[in-house]
């Protein structure tokens, strides 16, 4: 049962749940299909994001999809790698408001730089990617656009009047939530509405 007032359920934080994926050459860019001026991109030679702010990006993609959220970004010996939601499911509800469960999960290389490292840059890279790929296949997340699962009634309860206006990733408990590393880019560029926090356990259907 939803415990929370009618004034501040409508004030609640809202992260974007459904995102177009754009693959240029030197780029990947991430929209909001609701809100298509914000976004981002991603450097697919360095890794760099930039914020979209409004701007139109120039030319046409070589690929486009869609996505169901941003878990991260990551940076290893060389080339960095992004990792997006490519199917979820819904599995229930929590304070009336779904609960997911990520199915599938993409690694984006922007690694182009790689080329120009030494040889043993390239291997240290293929071994820690490998580790990496592990990640893909990653059971028992879950999350919500709408709401934080990490913390349980009674302590919600003790929340001061405009915590559910805040972001997503600011309500979470970093001890629960699996993928806070990965968010650090993302919160550094003050990406809130693509910023997804995910919890790893069980959850029952309620």
């Amino acid at each position: 049962m939803d415990t929370e007032s009618p004034s501040v359920s409508a004030e609640r934080f809202k992260l974007y749940d459904e995102l177009e994926l754009q693959e240029f050459q030197d780029k990947f860019v991430i929209k909001s299909h609701q809100s298509p001026n914000h976004g981002f991109g991603i450097s697919r030679v360095d890794g760099n994001i930039n914020s979209l702010d409004g701007d139109t990006v120039l030319g046409s993609p070589t690929k486009t999809s869609t996505i169901y959220g941003v878990v991260g970004t990551i940076r290893l010996v060389v080339g960095t790698y992004a990792i997006v939601i490519t199917s979820r499911k819904e599995v229930g509800s929590f304070l009336g408001f779904p609960v997911y469960r990520l199915m599938s999960m993409r690694v984006l290389a922007c690694n182009e730089a790689l080329k120009f490292s030494t040889s043993q840059e390239k291997r240290d890279e293929e071994y820690f990617l490998t580790l990496l790929k592990i990640v893909e296949s990653m059971p028992g997340l879950y999350y919500s656009y709408e709401t934080d699962i990490t913390l349980n009634l009674q302590r919600r309860s003790k929340l001061v009047e405009g915590w559910m206006s805040k972001p997503l990733w600011k309500q979470a408990d970093p001890r629960y939530v699996w993928n806070k590393h990965l968010m650090e880019e993302l919160v550094e560029f003050k990406l809130d509405r693509f910023i997804l926090p995910l919890v790893q356990g069980n959850i029952l259907k309620f």
